[in-house]
């Protein structure tokens, strides 16, 4: 039997190349929800050509809508026996704080913390909540929540901060609760990626991350899972550890050259955080925040002039 999946905010980024690898690569039937049906039947269609095992079923949905959540997590639950894998992908905030960039937050329109929190970390909560149920029945599931290495130092916006943190400690939270379902929650940190939206040199495409989420599911054994359990996983660590790079890395040089990176982000990862250190100072915001680094998110203009 195909194991089953729902994969949100899967039109395009992070959330459509995992959706894509888990139905091409892991030959999940996979739920893919977004709002935006033209993408989402496109996808689909990649999916067919492909001539996988698996399956993508577009879901449109409103992540800001309790009610359509509500009404797809009812009929998803209803007509699957078991869902092995949420993914929580689903997040506005880069597009609302791309036109902002070199002011502070003072300086910015409430909404961009709105959107930073509301598909993101509200959204993530509510359909973990809606679906946990099912997976508790079953006695098995795992959550994963892509999040940011922006949840433990400055990048870019406050609203980015804190929202990425806030999706770190759902994990945590949640797997604490969990701990006696044998459902998990961990959580993901890609690295600077390259999608629809950002375009971070040499990035993470959105493949290599699915591919990072797959391999959590389907090669890791029961004692990897069990020490990830609400924790955080570095998606060029797993790469590393479960053999899987991009399609155009030929000899393994930018696996190891991403694999170099996340040392400084291992090292800030095992200190106190800043608001816990009485020593440490407090970061340069303008090394993210500033005009020029906006370029980097040019795409989030492009879907800013179409609405």
């Amino acid at each position: 039997m195909k194991k089953t999946a729902i994969v949100t905010g899967a039109s395009r980024g992070l959330g459509r190349g995992t959706a894509l690898i888990l139905a091409t690569e892991g030959n999940y039937r996979v739920y893919a929800t977004a709002r935006n049906a033209d993408a989402l039947n496109k996808l689909k269609e990649e999916v067919v050509s492909s001539r996988c095992e698996g399956e993508l079923i577009p879901c449109i949905l409103d992540q800001n809508n309790d009610n359509e959540v509500i009404e797809f997590t009812n009929k998803i639950c209803s007509k699957e026996d078991k869902i092995d894998l949420l993914v929580n992908s689903a997040y506005s905030g880069l597009i609302a704080m791309t036109p902002h960039f070199g002011k502070p937050f003072w300086e910015r329109p409430i909404s961009v913390y709105d959107e930073h929190m509301d598909v993101g970390v509200r959204s993530s909560y509510v359909m973990s909540k809606l679906i946990i149920p099912k997976m508790i029945r079953k006695k098995d599931g795992l959550i994963i929540q892509i999040s940011s290495a922006g949840g433990y130092l400055y990048f870019c916006d406050v609203g980015y901060g804190v929202s990425h943190a806030a999706m770190d400690r759902l994990t945590l939270d949640m797997a604490t609760e969990l701990k006696n379902h044998n459902v998990k929650a961990i959580t993901l940190h890609p690295g600077g990626a390259q999608t629809e939206v950002a375009s971070f040199p040499g990035g993470e495409s959105p493949k290599y991350v699915g591919r990072s989420i797959l391999a959590i599911c389907d090669n890791a054994d029961e004692n990897f899972i069990t020490k990830a359990n609400g924790k955080t996983l570095l998606t060029a660590e797993l790469a590393n550890q479960f053999g899987f790079k991009e399609d155009y890395d030929k000899d393994g040089s930018i696996n190891n050259a991403r694999l170099e990176a996340t040392k400084f982000f291992k090292e800030t990862m095992n200190k106190p955080l800043t608001q816990y250190n009485l020593e440490s100072s407090l970061p340069n915001y303008t090394d993210s925040n500033n005009e020029d680094f906006a370029n980097i998110f040019s795409g989030a203009k492009k879907f800013l002039s179409k609405t």
